[in-house]
């Protein structure tokens, strides 16, 4: 054989391997193409999680009270995912009837309990307004492999907030937008969570409803005339080495309801006059409210300005 065909030869041979193995340009395009994840959120308490038939004691100044959860539910948005450097990954959101897209913003929304069962039956606690329904998950494509890190915010983008309440009613408003707002054209409740309450036999009920307040002037739409409302209420959340593929977002509860005394004013139904105290919790973002400077402390919020102090701690991995 010459010189010159077995150059041929040799040249034909690798031009084969080739065609038959992924060039680098294919293997650099699959690795650029976004695949599907699932952001995945759970309620805990211990490390375990918990839901409508869990009883979680030891709550309380002397440990006394224990707490069954009936109504959880909280927008998400501002969804962020990086990599180990630090450096942001694309990421883009479904669309469906618990995640919406604008131009004005993003939101996902998280229920996590339903109505059927335990202390989230309908019947468990007075002002019940939780949903049948129950959706733990955030759903999209990104680059899956190469998040190390997440962040998110607790609430409604003040620009979807203006847009939707502008826009729409309250029978109309998209799904999800159509539950959780203070009442309608008023603003968002971003994070409700509400629970029994047992102090040693004694029954109570909590109501922790973290949202916008300060929105406009009485009888106008929220944000009719402004770009945001005096106290935005929207806690931030940092959550590093996450592994998109396995690990689930906890909400701890022990740690959202730390330092309460768990006890609140009890009215005569007829008078409204003080007429003693009982066990409860009563948190509906006012600056005022003896409950909500431990809760906003809990998830980093200035009770006063609703400006967001750090990542909120009440957070975790899983």
């Amino acid at each position: 054989m010459t010189h010159a065909r077995s150059l041929a030869l040799l040249s034909a041979l690798a031009l084969s391997s080739l065609s038959c193995t992924d060039s680098p340009e294919d293997h650099d395009h699959d690795h650029d193409t976004p695949t599907a994840f699932s952001l995945k959120f759970a309620a805990a308490a211990g490390g375990q999680v918990v839901g409508c038939t869990d009883t979680l004691t030891g709550l309380g100044p002397a440990g006394e009270h224990s707490v069954g959860i009936s109504d959880l539910r909280f927008y998400i948005s501002n969804l962020r995912f990086y990599d180990a450097a630090g450096a942001e990954v694309e990421v883009t959101l479904d669309t469906n009837e618990f995640q919406y897209r604008s131009d004005a913003g993003e939101v996902a929304l998280i229920d996590l309990t339903g109505t059927g069962e335990g202390s989230c039956a309908d019947s468990a606690i007075a002002f019940a307004e939780g949903t049948a329904r129950v959706h733990d998950v955030i759903t999209g494509t990104t680059h899956v492999d190469d998040v190390a890190s997440v962040s998110f915010d607790v609430g409604v983008p003040q620009a979807l907030m203006k847009e939707t309440i502008a826009n729409n009613t309250a029978e109309g408003a998209p799904s999800p937008l159509a539950e959780m707002y203070w009442s309608w054209a008023s603003g968002y409740r971003h994070f409700v969570f509400n629970f029994t309450i047992d102090a040693a036999g004694e029954p109570g009920e909590g109501y922790i409803h973290i949202g916008s307040g300060d929105c406009g002037a009485p009888g106008e739409l929220a944000l009719e005339g402004r770009d945001a409302c005096g106290r935005i209420n929207t806690p931030t959340v940092t959550l590093d080495g996450f592994d998109l593929t396995a690990d689930t977002v906890l909400l701890d509860i022990p740690a959202v309801l730390a330092d309460l005394d768990f006890l609140v004013t009890i009215l005569d139904p007829d008078t409204m006059e003080p007429i003693g105290e009982g066990p409860g919790v009563a948190c509906h973002s006012g600056p005022s409210q003896p409950d909500c400077p431990p809760v906003f402390s809990a998830f980093s919020l200035d009770v006063t300005s609703g400006s967001t102090l750090a990542p909120a701690g009440v957070f975790t991995v899983m």
